[in-house]
This record gives structure tokens, C-alpha cells and sequence, in this order.
């Protein structure tokens, strides 16, 4: 039974912890809002920087950059679609004009072309669109789900997700022998996945539960279910695929922050399991 990182878990959580009681309590007063989506304009301009150095477009020069501000601009561009539908196409579009201004930049090369186009893409949206759909949540608006409260479904997102990996690392020390994918993370085991899968379906389950106390949150029993198994199995996804890039790119870690490691680090499960609750909530 080893825990040599449970220390540098422990302060990422306390840290994100304290960021997300700041957001649930402060997200919906003025200012706050646009500091909260600059806030999550910069994690995304940090994931994409943290992308591109794992994915080697930093050969180019400039081109990280450019995946920087159109990833950036996308995020801010999910924020303003949410509380004005005339412009709820609106990211959409700036994808698509990022996406000729990626191109454009490419016309003075051709060798390697492809691969570069298709790594700078990727990375624009495997980083932005889950960040701008986590504003949408926070800040879900819509006339026929004024019974949605946007924090409480944050929350729900977040404590499923995490709770997820929480499950998955303690099982996996305490009883895990089987490696899941060793080549990928050799510390997950299939028994520690199997409790993070199951973490995550309680957990939600708990939150269909208190679900009948509070107002703004409505979860029926049959919908916690295939919620929490739907987190609990993309978000061992999300670690995953993180886990592939980085080992292909041959670093233990996408960066060097103190206690943190790197923002895709923290965000790599959220990347999966955010628009599952998003589609949740658009659907029903």
C-alpha cells in the first residue's frame, strides 16, 4: 500500500475546494461573473500552452499562440452566447474562423501539414469546449428550465467527477493488483476502477437523495443512476486519454505547478464528463 502523492492530492483538493466554494457563492454577483470567466479563459490558455508543448507545436512558431486566442476567444464566446441567444452560435462561429486562421497560417509549409492542422485543432477543442460548457452550467439559462439552479449542477458535476478519481486511487492502493493499462498509468489498477465507477453512482445517487430538500435541482432516481455511471466511466476516460498524450510525449506530468502538476492534470476527467451534463441538461 503506497501513497507517495496523496500529499500533492491533498493540496490540489484543498485548492480546488476553496476555488469552488468562491465560484458557487460569489458566480452570480456583477463583476464576479466576468472575473470568473477570465478565470476560466486563462485555465484554458494554460491547458492549450500545456497541449502544445505535449504535442509538439511548438516547432512552429506562433502557432501555439494562435490556438491560445482562438481557444480563449471560444470560451469568452460560450460565456456571452449564454445570457444573450442572439449570439448563441456564437463560439461556434469563432471555432470556424479559427479554423481558417489556422489553416492560413499553415499556406507558408506544406511538409507536415496535416498533422500539425489536426493537432492544433484537436487541441483548441479538446481544451475549450468543455470549459465553455462548464460556463454554460454555472450560468444555465433557458425560459423552459428556470428550475435548473446552474451551481447546484456544477456541483454535481464536479463532486461525481472527482469523487470518481478519489474512489479510483484508494481502491486501487488499498486492494488493486490488476493493472487497468499499464503502458497508459501504471498505478491504476481494475479493481481501484471498479470503486471509482461505483464512488461515482453513490455519489450521485446521494444527490438524487437531497435532490427532494432543495429547490433548483431535479434528479430522478432512474437519471442519478445512468448520470453516475456515465461520470464515473468518462471521467476514467478523460484520465486516460490524458494519460496517452502525456506518455506519448514522454512526461509524467503536463507541467511543472507547485502541488498541482499542470491545469490538464486537474481538468482531465471534466474534459470527458462536462458535456454529458450539459447535453443532460439541454435535453431534458
Amino acid at each position: 500500500m503506497q501513497f507517495q502523492d496523496l500529499s500533492k492530492r491533498f493540496v490540489t483538493s484543498i485548492i480546488s475546494l476553496a476555488v469552488l466554494i468562491c465560484i458557487l457563492v460569489f458566480s452570480y454577483v456583477g463583476v464576479v461573473k466576468w472575473i470568473i470567466t477570465l478565470f476560466t479563459a486563462g485555465l484554458g490558455a494554460i491547458g492549450i500552452w500545456e497541449y502544445g508543448r505535449l504535442a509538439n507545436l511548438t516547432e512552429k512558431k506562433g502557432l501555439v499562440e494562435l490556438c491560445i486566442a482562438i481557444g480563449a476567444l471560444m470560451i469568452l464566446g460560450f460565456f456571452i452566447s449564454t445570457f444573450d441567444h442572439t449570439f448563441s452560435i456564437l463560439p461556434f462561429i469563432l471555432l470556424f474562423f479559427g479554423m481558417i486562421c489556422v489553416f492560413l497560417y499553415h499556406y507558408d509549409k506544406i511538409d507536415g501539414a496535416i498533422t500539425s492542422l489536426a493537432k492544433s485543432l484537436f487541441g483548441i477543442c479538446y481544451v475549450a469546449i468543455p470549459l465553455g460548457l462548464m460556463l454554460k452550467i454555472l450560468y444555465l439559462y433557458s425560459p423552459c428550465k428556470m428550475g435548473h439552479e446552474g451551481r447546484l449542477w456544477l456541483l454535481y458535476l464536479l463532486v461525481v467527477t472527482k469523487i470518481t478519481d478519489i474512489g479510483a486511487y484508494f481502491g486501487g492502493r488499498l486492494l488493486g493488483h490488476r493493472k487497468l493499462a499499464p503502458q497508459l498509468s501504471p498505478g491504476k489498477t481494475i479493481t481501484g476502477a471498479a470503486f471509482g465507477f461505483v464512488s461515482a453512482i453513490i455519489f450521485s445517487f446521494l444527490f438524487y437523495l437531497v435532490s427532494h430538500f432543495i429547490g433548483g435541482f431535479h434528479l430522478s432516481l432512474m437519471q442519478s443512476l445512468y448520470l453516475g455511471a456515465l461520470l464515473g466511466f468518462l471521467g476514467q476516460v478523460g484520465d486516460l486519454a490524458e494519460s496517452l498524450i502525456k506518455r506519448d510525449a514522454d512526461v509524467k506530468d503536463s507541467n511543472r505547478l507547485p502541488g498541482l502538476g499542470g491545469v490538464l492534470d486537474m481538468l482531465d476527467s471534466l474534459l470527458f464528463t462536462t458535456p454529458i451534463i450539459y447535453f443532460f441538461l439541454y435535453v431534458c
